[in-house]
């Protein structure tokens, strides 16, 4: 491969991959499409570094139906942004700057309370924090997040408790959010359960910016993004390129205005924008050990650190409606449990885009794929795409 973005490309037979299968796969994707359980669809896999097969259908837009999804459309990649901060934090515990087992409390003070201040960044990275979850992850009937309370952390500007100290007014807006996440007990003891958690990611975010003295966004577009030519990957997509990205609702439509986040958080958990082929550059510098095309992103060991299972025997997991008895994951990435289809071994991240970004070492295939879906869960358009994909290698 080259950062001139000349993709090196063989053969479905030169990959060892099953033509019948591959055209089972674009014949499910249109079915989907079809029967409007998704939007569109598109995809990219890899072999050796190696393009084999790629390809698009359905529609850009939700409201223009005649745009046409393209295989460098751009599309929100949601929570599969959760590896660009793992590996941040891992760049910055090479640098000397963080360390896995280091109390949140030391970077963020609203942890230093005996609730929270057991709580790691390895907590936070392994979803074992017990910081809330995700709104519905215990499929509660009347879900909220932490942003539903917020106005309640916000400083008083007006009247008797009005905050009139400008220093102490600002320090109270930007920790208003961190406030707001700790709000309540946490849900369970450090290390006791594995809960998804992307407020925890946020307070990820947070110390990436105290730690590395660059605000977090930046700080990924400077070290993870730039480095490996990743030139269709952003946080704020923008507005010339508005027309090249995949849309399915008003909501993602408005997220694309220019919103003031001055004391907004972190969007560390889910708030990149980026590609089929940019995805595969940064899975294959994964796969390779932390290099693409001579440059070096992160060491070895922190990529078989960050996908390695990290959790001990018997750490439960609702993960909605799951009832895990014993969870699998790795220190930032999703991986690949015993008796799954996909090869035990792979790693990567799902995001509710809906996409996913898969590793499998094995094959030494990387392995990307977009289903945007307006319904609130479709399991064909990833689980049964994953298993068309896992079923086609010979």
């Amino acid at each position: 491969m080259s950062i001139t973005r000349e993709i090196n490309r063989i053969g479905l037979q030169e990959a060892g991959f099953d033509q019948v299968t591959h055209n089972r796969l674009e014949r499910h994707f249109e079915q989907l499409i079809q029967d409007k359980k998704i939007q569109c669809a598109s995809y990219l896999f890899s072999k050796g570094g190696s393009v084999f097969a790629d390809g698009a259908f359905g529609q850009l837009r939700y409201d223009e139906p005649t745009s046409l999804l393209r295989k460098d459309s751009i599309r929100r990649v949601a929570s599969v942004t959760k590896l660009f901060t793992a590996a941040a934090v891992f760049q910055l515990v090479e640098r000397g700057k963080l360390f896995l087992r280091q109390p949140v409390a030391e970077w963020i003070e609203e942890f230093k309370n005996p609730m929270y201040e057991r709580i790691t960044i390895y907590h936070l990275l392994t979803h074992t924090s017990g910081v809330q979850a995700d709104p519905n992850y215990f499929s509660e009937p009347y879900p909220m997040g932490w942003w539903d309370i917020l106005f309640a952390f916000e400083p008083e500007t007006e009247g008797p408790f009005a905050v009139t100290d400008a220093g102490e007014l600002e320090k109270q807006r930007q920790s208003a959010w961190i406030r707001a996440v700790l709000s309540g007990k946490p849900l369970a003891a450090p290390g006791e359960q594995w809960m998804y958690s992307s407020a925890g990611y946020a307070i990820l975010g947070e110390i990436i910016t105290r730690a590395s003295g660059t605000r977090y966004e930046q700080y990924v577009m400077d070290e993870i993004v730039s480095p490996l030519g990743m030139n269709r990957t952003f946080f704020d997509v923008p507005e010339e390129l508005h027309s090249e990205l995949c849309i399915i609702n008003d909501f993602e439509a408005s997220r694309l205005k220019n919103n003031d986040r001055t004391y907004a958080p972190p969007r560390a958990g889910g708030g990149l924008y980026s590609t089929l082929d940019d995805l595969f550059r940064f899975g294959q510098m994964l796969l390779n050990g932390g290099t693409l095309d001579g440059t070096r992103v992160l060491s070895r060991k922190s990529v078989e650190k960050m996908t390695e299972n990290a959790l001990d025997r018997g750490i439960k997991a609702f993960c909605w409606g799951g009832n895990i008895e014993s969870m699998t994951y790795g220190i930032g990435a999703s991986l690949t449990g015993p008796g799954e289809w996909i090869p035990e071994g792979s790693f990567g991240h799902e995001g509710a885009g809906r996409c996913k970004l898969l590793i499998d070492p094995k094959q030494q295939a990387v392995i990307v794929f977009f289903v945007p879906s307006n319904t609130d869960w479709c399991p064909e358009s990833i689980n049964g795409t994953q298993n068309i994909i896992g079923s086609g290698w010979l």
